[in-house]
């Protein structure tokens, strides 16, 4: 049985409220088959409905609550460990209550039928999802499994290199300019980091086993949490074409290695003096509950 059978479109839904036209809709459903994402997704990701606006319309289609400043709110550690970090980091999802067999969860997507059917067989509990954003996903994980608060995190630089001696060495020359300084072992770490930390840049080398700083570029790119993070890329080629390459990708910058200590520091500052004003050019869009 089809969950969606009888309800509106979240198009529809946008339409009725006056926030897309229905040629808009048409059109950005051609971008989310194009490029194997949800609805939602898309028009978050071009900037077209923020995550308020999205859990709004979601909670409209589905008749479901919506959970706002659910990063403020006080949630037994033991309720908290039902779900790992990980798994809550890749559903966007977290347990707030659990009462009569059930467990109110915040969700950012309800259309994740398959972690909901997981988590109700896995907990023996009836999932009651409540709708919620993005970012305070995020921000209730930072609290609650890292204590730290996401407001705090003004100066934070990402480093992702699977070279272990070149991964400290880079750390430690940015901790010792005063940066707020985390990294991730391979591409796959470090998307979580950035997804979850939500850093004001990204530094990558190039060259990675199993994948390369090229390939989670494209990966940061995939999402609107992610895509306007500033990326510099590190390469021991340094070539002229693969410099321009970096640069048509969308790469805030392009450094080669070995790198000296203070074209490190001066070239992340200026990626983060860039902030928010940073667009990378693509040519296109690869209390009781219960």
């Amino acid at each position: 049985m089809d969950p969606l059978a009888g309800r509106m479109k979240l198009g529809e839904i946008l339409i009725h409220q006056g926030i897309l036209t229905s040629h808009l809709v048409d059109r950005i459903i051609e971008i989310s088959h194009a490029t194997h994402r949800r609805f939602g997704q898309t028009l978050e990701d071009m900037g077209l409905l923020t995550g308020e606006e999205l859990a709004s319309a979601l909670a409209l289609q589905f008749g479901y609550k919506i959970v706002s400043n659910l990063s403020t709110m006080d949630i037994p550690y033991g309720t908290v460990n039902m779900i790992p970090v990980e798994e809550a980091v890749n559903n966007r999802i977290f347990p707030i209550q659990v009462k009569d067999g059930r467990l109110a969860l915040a969700m950012a997507d309800p259309t994740n039928y398959e972690i909901i059917s997981e988590l109700s067989t896995k907990l023996n509990l009836k999932i009651i999802p409540f709708i919620t954003t993005t970012k305070e996903i995020m921000k209730i994980v930072a609290r609650k499994h890292l204590g730290i608060s996401l407001e705090e995190m003004n100066n934070t630089v990402l480093v992702v290199n699977t070279d272990n001696r070149e991964r400290i060495k880079l750390v430690e020359t940015l901790n010792n300019d005063g940066f707020n300084t985390m990294y991730g072992v391979d591409p796959e770490e470090g998307f979580k980091q950035a997804l979850l930390y939500q850093p004001k840049v990204i530094i990558t080398a190039k060259d990675m086993p199993f994948s390369d700083g090229f390939a989670f570029f494209t990966t940061l790119q995939s999402v609107a949490e992610t895509r306007r993070i500033p990326v510099i890329l590190l390469s021991n080629s340094g070539s002229m074409e693969e410099e321009a390459t970096a640069f048509k990708r969308g790469f805030f910058d392009y450094i080669q290695m070995p790198v000296k200590d203070i074209t490190l520091t001066a070239r992340t500052g200026r990626a983060i003096a860039a902030g928010r004003a940073y667009t990378p050019h693509r040519k296109e869009q690869s209390n009781s509950l219960m």
